[in-house]
């Protein structure tokens, strides 16, 4: 009987230890699951690439991302490539399509060398796409970290000497001690200056807006203005090349010169005169000038077409004669002409082309105490043809 309980009370124990390691190793897996969801074992993340200028002096991975004052992810690795830096983040899948893909990257922190976070920053313009996994922020959408500000500030300092700043510093406090009434009465003075000038500033506005146009116009012809300067370089060039031939060309102008005065002065009178005289007749032979040229050209046509028929073939005259409506004979003194119309000389409408057959207008003029009736038809006096046959042309 003995027996049997220590036998049951043995495997109640073993029970009871089974169950502790059961719970022991249930609140280890608890823990590590709890640890793994904080950590961020199981999120689903999308990596993206932000390069930078510099990540700061405390920028370490797991750093947060942020947008808007959310965590959008984590900071994956911050690698150096040499001239930037290069830091992985890995965005949840879930919030990758909230970001646009122009955001800003801001690396700052909370205290000036606290660790660091990234913060995205919509651009004031708006939003614009969405962002994609393997998208790349590049340097130009990363504003400038205080630390590079101190950095740039040290190397300043570190270049500058502490003694000629001294130097400068004792110089410019030298040149203002004693002389605060002075700089305060100029500043008065100067005061008055500015509001005399602030009324007038649309006016000098409107002055600078003019100004701009005509540079404007002085700017698209300074390519030509360049050109001109350039040609006439070379023009300089080249007169000093050939002065010589130059002071040769004015030595033989100027004996030419004293050679013609020498011929021409005897007889200035005389070549004056004959100007005087001749300018009648050339203003007459202006006048004429076109029927000039008409009868010449028609003169010229004329003798080509005449050619054959006075000889220019076999020597013998060839006339085509016919009787056409003539107009009563001459009679004096009832057709004497009278002077009473003037017109100026024309060669237009064909009149240089003897072969043309364009009607030419003609002049009606006072000219006679009969006015001119041309005959349209034909006319037979019996006593005018025995007179022509038998009697000879009239005389008046």
């Amino acid at each position: 009987m003995a027996q049997k309980k220590s036998r049951g009370r043995g495997h109640a124990d073993g029970i009871r230890k089974l169950a502790a390691v059961i719970m022991v190793g249930v609140l280890a897996g608890i823990v590590a699951l709890a640890s793994g969801q904080f950590l961020g074992w199981f999120a689903d993340t999308t990596t993206v690439t932000l390069v930078a200028p510099r990540a700061g002096l405390v920028m370490n991975p797991d750093a947060r991302v942020k947008l808007r004052g959310v965590e959008v992810g984590r900071v994956a690795s911050v690698k150096n490539d040499g001239d930037h830096a290069r830091l992985t983040l890995d965005i949840r899948s879930g919030d990758l399509s909230r970001i646009p893909s122009n955001v800003t990257a801001d690396i700052k922190s909370n205290t000036v060398f606290g660790a660091k976070a990234v913060n995205l920053v919509i651009p004031d313009e708006g939003p614009k796409g969405t962002m994609r996994a393997g998208d790349e922020i590049g340097t130009d959408h990363v504003v400038v970290e205080l630390n590079t500000v101190y950095q740039q500030l040290v190397t300043v300092l570190a270049r500058m000497e502490p003694e000629k700043l001294n130097i400068t510093i004792g110089a410019i406090d030298q040149a203002l001690s004693g002389k605060g009434k002075q700089i305060g009465d100029s500043l008065v003075k100067l005061t008055d200056i500015l509001g005399k000038t602030n009324p007038h500033l649309p006016e000098l506005n409107k002055l600078l807006r003019e100004a701009a146009g005509a540079t404007d116009v002085y700017a698209d012809a300074m390519p030509d203005l360049m050109r001109v300067i350039d040609n006439s370089t070379v023009v300089g060039e080249t007169l000093v090349d050939n002065a010589a031939n130059l002071d040769a060309l004015l030595i033989n102008v100027t004996g030419m010169a004293n050679t013609a005065n020498g011929v021409l002065a005897p007889s200035k009178k005389k070549l004056i005169s004959t100007l005087s005289d001749l300018n009648p007749v050339t203003k007459l032979l202006g006048r004429q000038a076109p029927g000039l040229r008409c009868f010449i050209t028609g003169a010229s046509d004329a003798t080509d077409i005449s050619t054959p028929l006075l000889g220019g073939r076999n020597g013998n005259l060839l006339l085509d004669a016919g009787l056409i409506p003539g107009q009563d004979p001459y009679s004096f003194p009832e057709d004497l002409p009278e002077v009473r119309g003037d017109g100026p000389p024309t060669c237009q409408a064909g009149l240089s082309d003897i072969q043309s057959k364009e009607h030419i207008k003609f002049y009606v003029v006072d000219n006679a105490p009969k006015p001119y009736q041309p005959r349209t038809t034909a006319k037979a006096d019996p006593r005018k043809i025995f007179n022509l046959l038998f009697g000879g042309t009239p005389r008046g």
